[in-house]
């Protein structure tokens, strides 16, 4: 619509020319009616177009000599369908009276009814390009044949009940306007100054009336029309754009509703030229909704550069974006947008960028934002960057503001002073880049990350470094916010919770971690590496190391009951590194290493599934106390080099009926402290070296053979107050046992076969058994050993000491096996002591009826007869001990 506006002052302009032409006659004769000849002609020559002035012309002489033209048609170039470019009803023209008599034509009002001008556009041309016939001369003047200036000097002009139409039937383009009425004015001192000699328009005090649509006053000036500048104040009282737009047939469809263009006001100056434009303390208000304060610079308006400030008042952007008709429904009962500003020290930019100095924006008392210094590159495809700072404010409150109160969090007081600002940010519609991010909630919590970087926002790829979570405690900020509160009830665990990571990178779909380091105050794992893998049903693996840390404590403090042990202390000491990787329902461990007390464990663990259960394992452990572990009857069993390799599986209910395994275990070597076995063996060794020594017959032998049965019932008393758990036990009394090796194999919960060997410089120990792992839970062991004590009478290298293991897991009975030890012993002192025995009975033999034997069958065979009887004696006696 520019161009109507702009050709539609085309055809005034050609009014005013008629006009002027008119007065001129007007002071050479009487009735102006006869020059309508001459005006026809002149207008024809200067446009190549025909007018028609059907009515009078008529004089007007107060408070101006004037003329009235009424009437007039003029009409469009051949070629188009309809007659006339323009036409008016009446044209009120006045001139002042003492330039006229100068010759010059000075136009004091000009009041134009009924005008309507109708602007065309067909097959590339255009109604609105006047073209002067070829021949055409110059209307000239009495002084040098020149044409005069125009000279304005006018006090009011109007335009009434005008129509003004534009139809382009290429672009099929149709707009109109229909009973326009402008009426300018001019206050007292003020006037509407035209001067075509000295290139000047001044508009002084004018003001304007536009139908009921627009008021104002302009105080203006134009220099030098070839190349113009500008300067002056705007005023407008009132500015109904919608209603203009409407006049105008502009974007009604996509208007409908804004009824922030309803009622605008403007006041400030503007100057400038051609190529630049200056505005200055421009004040703007829009319907007392949207209301504000701009200054701006625009240099080369071809391709334009700007700079200035703004400053809006604080307002209610709900009901800006209501009178704009945006997102009505999706804003209602969101009031945080109801005490809405912003505000810049300073702007600049150019078609493609904006750069926004002390950018402030605020809602209320709720948000304070500023940026700093906000650059938007590229609006085409944008790129944004600059700093942010947001002061603390009640997250709580601005997401009841935005219609989003969460019941969960509703009151969290954690969330009542929230803070975030960054150094710098770069952004564009596909990737976001922060350095110097920092996050806080009063002095619940404190994070920085010294860099986040996110790539393709739709598919996200993220990177955060420098990532440092600041000691707090987790449990108040989760109670705050009613995360899991009944699981978290006495775990206090969480009452110290800080992180750190060097960098944390990632998608959608997986992420990964270095140098990740959590800190719970009594344990603090460091994971030089994490990857995980579709969070929805997680893979991940990585590495860890866990300092020392106590068990007991933090077990304690996350609610759990530590492991039922013997010696507790040994779990305040726990340390572990290890490479892993696993699942929701997997866990591998590999290069493990850690620390259990004194004990350092190292090895493979490799969980395939928990459930059901499917499990290897190949550890070692250089040191462990096996009395740690279990009560020993208040023995100490150090264990070195033990190393466990072997398998296991369970159904997923964890039933130990459906336990299958298959388990190795090899100790370098087995020490019990708080026995010498040695010197219970040395002492047993004394009495059966002393047994049936010394004595010349054969009663004497076996009564102190019998003794060695006193004497064993004394060394199982003594075995049995050593092995009372009520017993004190002297722990520099050692008993080395060597190394140990076992194989199990479970079958549906059942131990067996289980095979088990010890071997050491004391004593050779195998045995089997079975145990029952589920059901009855009954243990079922046997044993035989042999002793190797140095130094003591070989018989006991040929004793074996049998032993078994009866009752249940719960109540388990160890027992030794005595009478086969008894008899073992027995036997091997007759055995000892047989060519002792066997000449104590042949000299009772002889003693008794040796002479009558040999006096009956002869000397040789007496003897012989004498060495039958008591070799039969002696072995009657060995049968009698088991030999």
């Amino acid at each position: 619509m520019h161009k109507a506006l702009k050709y539609s002052l085309i055809g005034v302009a050609g009014l005013v020319t008629v006009s002027v032409a008119g007065v001129a006659i007007v002071v050479t004769t009487v009735n102006p009616n006869r020059f309508k000849p001459a005006i026809i002609s002149a207008v024809y020559q200067a446009t190549g177009r025909k007018i028609t002035l059907d009515g009078d012309i008529s004089w007007k002489i107060y408070p101006n000599l004037g003329v009235t033209v009424r009437d007039v048609t003029l009409s469009n170039p051949d070629g188009f369908e309809s007659n006339n470019f323009m036409s008016l009803h009446s044209a009120d023209v006045s001139v002042g009276l003492i330039p006229l008599l100068s010759h010059k034509v000075v136009v004091k009002t000009l009041i134009i009814d009924g005008l309507n001008v109708a602007l065309v556009e067909k097959n590339g041309l255009n109604n609105w390009t006047f073209t002067p016939p070829t021949e055409s001369t110059p209307t000239t003047t009495g002084e040098g044949g020149k044409p005069q200036p125009l000279q304005l000097e006018m006090s009011k002009f109007s335009f009434t009940n005008s129509t003004i139409t534009y139809d382009n039937y290429d672009k099929k383009q149709h707009y109109g306007v229909k009973n326009t009425n402008l009426a300018v004015d001019t206050g007292f001192g003020g006037s509407i100054k035209l001067d075509q000699d000295k290139q000047l328009l001044d508009l002084s005090k004018v003001s304007f009336q536009y139908n009921d649509s627009a008021s104002g006053e302009l105080n203006f000036k134009v220099n030098d029309f070839s190349n113009p500048n500008y300067s002056g104040t705007v005023k407008l009282d009132k500015l109904r754009l919608n209603a203009i737009m409407d006049q105008f047939e502009i974007a009604k469809a996509q208007r409908n509703g804004m009824k922030l263009l309803d009622d605008i006001t403007l006041n400030g100056s503007i100057s400038g030229d051609m190529n630049n434009l200056t505005i200055k303390d421009f004040n703007f208000n829009f319907s007392d909704k949207f209301k504000g304060n701009t200054s701006l610079t625009v240099k080369d308006l071809k391709n334009p550069a700007y700079n200035g400030s703004l400053n809006l008042e604080p307002f209610n952007l709900n009901q800006v974006l209501d009178y704009l008709n945006i997102a009505v429904k999706e804003r209602k009962n969101k009031p945080l947008l109801n005490d809405f500003a912003i505000s810049s020290s300073g702007f600049s930019g150019d078609t493609n960028n904006i750069t926004l100095n002390g950018l402030k924006i605020s809602c209320g008392k709720l948000i304070n934002a500023n940026f700093g210094k906000l650059v938007v590159k590229n609006f085409s495809n944008p790129h944004i960057s600059g700093s942010m700072n947001i002061a603390p404010f009640n997250v709580n409150n601005a997401l009841s503001g935005l219609g989003m109160s969460i019941k969960e969090i509703k009151n969290s007081a954690v969330l009542n002073e929230f803070t975030i600002s960054a150094d710098s940010f770069n952004a564009d519609t596909n990737n976001l880049s922060v350095s110097g991010l920092k996050a806080a909630s009063g002095k619940s919590f404190n994070t920085s990350f010294s860099s986040v970087t996110i790539n393709n926002i739709k598919n996200p790829q993220f990177n955060f470094t420098g990532i440092n979570i600041a000691p707090m405690n987790l449990n108040q900020i989760l109670d705050s916010l009613g995360i899991a509160v009944n699981e978290r009830k006495g775990k206090s665990i969480l009452d110290n919770f800080a992180l750190t990571s060097s960098n944390f990178s990632g998608n959608v779909n997986s992420f990964n971690a270095t140098n990740l380091k959590v800190d719970l105050g009594s344990i603090k794992p460091t994971f030089s590496r994490l990857s995980v893998n579709n969070p929805k049903n997680p893979q991940f693996n990585g590495a860890v190391s866990v300092p020392a840390f106590s068990l007991n404590t933090v077990m304690k403090q996350a609610g759990m009951e530590a492991p039922k042990i013997a010696n507790k202390s040994i779990l305040d000491n726990i340390a572990i590194t290890t490479n892993f990787a696993g699942s929701s329902n997997s866990m591998n461990l590999n290069n493990m290493k850690a620390v259990v007390g004194k004990s350092n464990i190292s090895g493979n663990l490799d969980v395939s599934s928990f459930k059901p259960l499917a499990v290897k394992n190949n550890i070692t452990i250089d040191q462990i106390d096996a009395s740690d572990f279990s009560n020993i009857n208040g023995y100490k069993v150090p264990i070195r080099q033990l190393h466990l390799a072997g398998n296991a599986k369970m159904a997923s209910d964890m039933n130990l009926a459906s336990l299958t395994a298959s388990q190795s275990v090899q100790a370098g070597n087995i020490t019990l402290q708080g026995i010498s076995l040695d010197k219970l063996v040395l002492e047993l060794n004394d009495i059966v070296n002393k047994a049936g020594k010394g004595h010349n017959d054969v009663v004497a032998a076996v009564i102190d053979a019998s003794q060695v049965t006193n004497s064993l019932n004394q060394m199982k008393a003594k075995v049995n107050a050593a092995i009372d758990p009520k017993g004190k036990r002297d722990y520099n009394q050692t008993t080395n046992l060597g190394s140990f090796n076992a194989n199990a194999t479970v079958n549906n919960g059942n131990v067996n076969p289980s095979n088990f060997k010890l071997a050491g410089p004391s004593v050779n120990l195998s045995g089997n058994g079975a145990v029952n792992l589920a059901g009855n839970r009954a243990i079922n062991y046997k044993a035989n050993s042999q002793l190797l004590t140095k130094g003591i009478n070989p018989i006991f290298q040929k004793l074996t000491f049998a032993s078994s293991v009866t009752g249940t897991i719960d109540n388990p009975s160890a027992s030794l096996d005595w009478n086969s030890l008894q008899q073992q012993i027995l036997r091997y002192v007759v055995e000892q002591n047989k060519g002792q025995i066997q000449n104590a009975v042949k000299q009772q033999v002889n003693q008794a009826v040796g002479n009558q034997v040999r006096q009956a069958i002869g000397q040789q065979n007496g003897n012989q007869a004498v060495d039958a009887v008591s070799q039969g004696v002696t072995n009657a006696i060995g049968k009698l001990f088991g030999n």
